[in-house]
């Protein structure tokens, strides 16, 4: 019915397609995507989903890791346990999609990929936790969305992540992100809550320990040296970070990395 594993995707891939739905969803590096014809980019704050029988395709970067998720492209019988989750579950496959994700849900990913990893022989914990991912992805993605007739400010979250990414090892401050957004400080705040369902503080430290923790895992940078490429104004301070924000120190992260 469902299943999940992490893997590294290849950098060349042969267009393919199967029987069920599936869900890829990236824990570090990136990848090209092209669904159905369409390309896309996969990062750690996207999915792609791929409905049954839809031609597609990933290349993945030189360093990268995935989640991947398995879905039968059928509905569990109504008398059949947890048949409401793949209900719910399989409306995610409608359509090809690549969406985004929040920094809640991006986070759960991650933690997710930690678990899995520890207990890669358990495919009961693989697959609870792959379920909840979807189920949590599904309720988002079925919200009630807004009145499109009213004119409101957007933001755009890749142009905002990509500003931060070009000035990683910077101060950087909400002032700056609500220029590039040309907001005011203050609208900006709301604006943001609304899109990213976080705070631009939050979304600033998530980035950089994102950015952190690739080079953790795939670089043999001191951890000084990585602080300062990451904004952090020292090694102390990426350590505190990461040890409330991701349960770890940057030593446990580099042991605990394949």
């Amino acid at each position: 019915m469902l299943s999940a594993r992490l893997q590294s995707l290849p950098e060349f891939t042969h267009q393919h397609r199967h029987e069920h739905h599936q869900a890829v969803i990236s824990v570090y590096g990136g990848a090209e995507v092209s669904v159905d014809g369409r390309e896309g980019r996969l990062d750690t704050w996207r999915a792609c989903l791929v409905p049954a029988d839809v031609r597609h395709e990933f290349s993945g970067a030189r360093e990268n890791q995935v989640l991947v998720i398995n879905v039968d492209a059928w509905h569990a019988g109504a008398d059949e346990a947890r048949h409401r989750d793949f209900v719910v579950i399989n409306r995610l496959f409608q359509r090809p999609a690549v969406v985004e994700l929040d920094t809640h849900l991006q986070q759960l990913v991650q933690l997710s990929a930690g678990e899995i990893r520890r207990s890669s022989g358990d495919e009961g914990i693989r697959n609870h936790l792959a379920t909840a991912i979807l189920l949590a992805l599904s309720e988002r993605l079925n919200q009630a969305l807004p009145d499109p007739r009213a004119k409101r400010p957007t933001l755009d979250p890749e142009t905002l992540r990509r500003f931060v990414l070009e000035h990683l090892s910077q101060r950087i401050t909400v002032e700056d992100l609500a220029g590039i957004a040309c907001l005011s400080t203050s609208r900006f705040h709301e604006v943001f809550r609304e899109t990213m369902a976080t705070s631009p503080h939050q979304f600033l430290m998530n980035t950089r320990l994102d950015q952190a923790c690739q080079l953790l895992r795939t670089t043999s940078l001191t951890v000084a040296s990585i602080s300062s490429r990451t904004g952090f104004s020292s090694q102390s301070a990426l350590t505190t970070a990461l040890r409330k924000h991701r349960g770890m120190t940057p030593s446990e992260l580099r042991l605990r990395t394949p």
